[in-house]
Formats: C-alpha cells, sequence, structure tokens
C-alpha cells in the first residue's frame, strides 16, 4: 500500500462524513414540508429555501469535492467501497439530530461492515487503469447499460408500495452517484494527465455533472417517498457495486484473483450485511409521527 492510496483513503472517508451530514440533514428538512406535498418543482423549491437542507446540500458539495480528488490519487475500485463509511456516520449523526440511540447490536453492525470493506478493497488491492484509451462503443454500452439500469428502478418505483418504492429510488440513486464517480474519474485523469483544457473539452467531465445532477433528484424523491431505512441500502451499496464494475470490466483496473476472489466475495458479503442491519436500526427509523406523515403524503409525481 503506497502513500497515494492511504491518502486517497482518508479523502474518501471524509467524503463519507459529508454525505452522512446531507443524509440526515436532507432526510429532516424532507419531513418538515408540508403533509400534502408531493414530489414536484414546488416542493423543491421548497426545500432550497430550507436552511436545514442547504445545510446538507453544502455536505454533499464538500463529499463531492473530497471525493473527487481521492479518486485523482486513488482507484475507482478501492475508493468508492470506503465511501459507504457513510451508513454509520449517518447513523451516529441521526442518534444526535433525530435523538435516537445506538444499541450494541448497531455498534456490533458496523464493525461487521467495517471490516467488509476494509477486507473487500484489501483482497481486490486495485491497480491503475485505463481511463483515457476507452472507446466509444464501449462507453455507449457500459454506459446505456447503467442508464437502462436507473430506469427500470424508477419504474418499479412508480408501481410499488412506499417501503419499496423509496428502496428502489434510493437504488437508482445510488447507481447514478456511481455512475457519476466513474465518469469523474475519468475527467481526472485528463486533468492530471493532460490539464484542464483538456478536461473541460471532454464530454465526461459534463456527463458527471449530469449523472450527478440526476442522483440528487432521486435522491429527494426518495427521501420524499418513504423513511431513510428504506433508501439507505440502496444510496450505499449500489456505488461502490456500479463503480467496481467499470473499474474493471471498462478502465481496466487490475485487480487479485484467485483465491483473492473468495476473500473479496466474503467482505462484500459483510458489507452488504453490514448496510442492511444497519439501515434497520431504531436509528434509522422514522418515528411514529414522522410516518403518519409520510402516510398522508400523496403518490410521487412530477407533476
Amino acid at each position: 500500500m503506497t502513500p497515494a492510496d492511504l491518502l486517497s483513503y482518508l479523502l474518501a472517508a471524509i467524503a463519507a462524513l459529508g454525505n452522512a451530514v446531507a443524509n440526515v440533514t436532507q432526510r429532516k428538512a424532507s419531513l418538515q414540508q408540508p403533509d400534502s406535498a408531493s414530489f414536484n418543482l414546488h416542493y423543491l423549491l421548497g426545500l432550497v429555501r430550507d436552511p436545514t437542507w442547504l445545510l446538507g446540500f453544502g455536505g454533499m458539495v464538500v463529499a463531492f469535492g473530497f471525493q473527487a480528488a481521492a479518486l485523482g490519487v486513488g482507484q475507482l475500485s478501492a475508493v468508492e467501497p470506503v465511501i459507504t463509511l457513510e451508513v454509520p456516520l449517518t447513523l451516529l449523526l441521526a442518534s444526535r439530530v433525530l435523538h435516537s440511540e445506538l444499541r450494541r447490536q448497531d455498534w456490533t453492525s458496523i464493525l461487521v461492515m467495517t471490516g467488509g470493506m476494509i477486507a473487500l478493497v484489501a483482497a481486490l488491492d486495485p491497480g491503475p487503469g485505463e481511463e483515457t484509451t476507452v472507446n466509444t462503443g464501449l462507453y455507449l454500452v457500459a454506459g446505456g447499460g447503467t442508464v437502462a439500469t436507473i430506469a427500470a428502478l424508477i419504474a418499479l418505483a412508480i408501481r410499488e408500495n412506499t417501503f419499496w418504492r423509496t428502496a428502489c429510488m434510493g437504488a437508482a440513486a445510488g447507481t447514478s452517484f456511481g455512475l457519476t464517480a466513474t465518469l469523474m474519474k475519468a475527467a481526472i485523469v485528463k486533468l492530471t494527465d493532460e490539464g484542464i483544457g483538456a478536461m473541460l473539452s471532454g464530454w465526461q467531465v459534463y456527463a458527471a455533472v449530469l449523472a450527478g445532477l440526476g442522483g440528487v433528484l432521486l435522491m429527494q424523491w426518495a427521501l420524499q417517498s418513504g423513511p431513510l431505512v428504506a433508501a439507505q441500502p440502496g444510496f450505499t451499496l449500489m456505488d461502490p457495486l456500479v463503480s467496481i464494475l467499470w473499474g474493471v470490466l471498462v478502465y481496466d483496473e487490475t485487480t487479485r484473483t484467485g483465491g483473492w476472489l473468495v476473500l473479496a466475495t466474503a467482505g462484500g458479503i459483510a458489507l452488504g450485511i453490514g448496510v442492511v442491519l444497519l439501515a434497520r436500526s431504531p436509528a434509522a427509523h422514522t418515528s411514529p409521527e414522522e410516518e403518519e406523515t409520510l402516510a398522508r403524503r400523496p403518490a410521487t409525481s412530477l407533476g
């Protein structure tokens, strides 16, 4: 492990903290909206006038900056799993802001999740990829598949009840954030290798901005439609999954093979179990009053 790797992990951990601030404060802001609010332009305008929501958006912007810096010195397949630390950090912040209490089981889940993340990254030990040599056809196939996944999750969300609607919207948001990270990585490599002119002349930086804005929109939709307990696993797990797939299959990042893949798989399973258990913690649940607020809201609509 090089000093650059250690720096990328530190920067990614700070980004995870920014995301945790965004999760808690934006969830709080969403619950402060009128009971009759449906997801539309008027609802979004109400959010952007809310100081609590703006604080969360600021946390997201800071997280985006640190994530970009982490991707600049580290590998996509290593940085994005570290971002999953936002889940225990979200619970810790929620316990203070939303006045919930962490149990012994929650701390055990945090250890399981963190250990799984460390095992996954250590087992894969990703090496540098070839982000600047990907041909247009491969970008179209990978990008089209990722966008199709987001569209399918949105279509499922519209048809489902509150919990599963929120879960699907959370997964769509996480997929969008994973796509944002992959495109951001390519843009940053161009910036590092060829300068700001090359980055600004490439399409990846603009596609990353669009994907990021789409992820923010989907995140607000998920938080408006149901409990954080349903949305958080999708937010957290789809991002590193998409990033690892892009890193290995598209950017040709090198990873360990053979028996190391068994450890990586075990780490990924532990990571997933930890995320699900933490998301189901009472500290992440909405209160009965909040559940009543969500139940009174009309069906999700963009109208």
